[in-house]
């Protein structure tokens, strides 16, 4: 059963659908939590906590819904770390159920390498990930989640390759699209277009994406769109002190000096924030 922190009890999370939680009465905790959220739909830790209770109702596919609309726009980090421990367990769960009915299975092995990545050993990540895509290689995501890992890993032209088959199989991947593109981007800009564009598409609320992107239209000389990528970065991630710098020097060549002066401010006041933070830990 999940620990219940001290910090957690004292959020604004809904205290009859804790209690009914904590008694295991679901349904009641469901209801409780779903009355809480039309008070207040931007509660991401009581969706957090519906999912929670979706998942023991074994209502899967729902709880992934909640969290997806939890992790959606500005999220509070306390949120992020609380969804992705249950996409974890949610994970874990599902790995086990596979490895006792198909234990060889190619989503038994790419689950188990997905368990090896979230712990940072990529070495045996990718082990299992060319396992599964041995088997069965033109399985859906199975070379994306290769190259992703040799991406990680700054194997450059190996990453290229492994992505670029997964296109082959699945050409809207929007991942394995924006992999391609930010490899590509460094000296062939012109060619990371297309690949940004349908990653885009694919994904159009990624703020990676948006900001990449915009990095290939900027190269290209495709200003106008280069700005609108990232004034909604900016909007959207207004602590992002990269984007701001990025915004300032596109200001800056436009003569929009104004907003550079406000933008170049904008991350050097991150920048010395984040050094004060660092300062305090130590």
């Amino acid at each position: 059963m999940v620990a219940f922190s001290l910090v957690l009890l004292l959020m604004a999370v809904d205290a009859a659908g804790l209690t009914a939680w904590r008694e295991r009465r679901f349904d009641a905790a469901e209801a409780a939590f779903r009355s809480a959220l039309r008070r207040r739909p931007a509660d991401g830790m009581t969706r957090v906590w519906l999912a929670r209770t979706l998942v023991e109702l074994h209502r899967n596919p729902e709880a992934t819904a909640e969290l997806q609309k939890a992790l959606t726009g500005s999220v509070a980090p306390d949120v992020r770390l609380e969804a992705g421990r249950l996409l974890r367990e949610m994970a874990e769960r599902h790995l086990a159920q596979l490895q006792t009915v198909a234990p060889d299975s190619p989503a038994a092995t790419e689950l188990a390498g997905e368990r090896y990545e979230w712990t940072g050993d990529l070495d045996a990540a990718l082990a299992e990930y060319r396992a599964a895509a041995k088997s069965h290689d033109d399985r859906p995501g199975a070379h994306y989640r290769i190259g992703n890992i040799l991406w990680l890993k700054r194997q450059t032209d190996e990453a290229l390759i492994e992505l670029r088959k997964e296109l082959a199989v699945n050409p809207q991947h929007g991942m394995a699209n924006l992999r391609v593109g930010q490899l590509l981007l460094l000296d062939r800009a012109e060619e990371s277009l297309p690949y940004f564009e349908r990653a885009l598409k694919a994904m159009p609320e990624s703020i990676e994406a948006r900001r990449e992107a915009g990095k290939a239209y900027r190269k290209a000389g495709r200003n106008s769109e280069a700005r609108a990528l990232w004034e909604s970065v900016a909007k959207a991630r207004p602590g992002d002190d990269q984007i701001h710098y990025l915004l300032a020097n596109l200001y800056r060549d436009l003569g929009e000096n104004a907003l550079f002066r406000i933008e170049i401010e904008k991350h050097r006041a991150l920048l010395e924030h984040r050094r004060e933070t660092a300062g305090q830990g130590r």
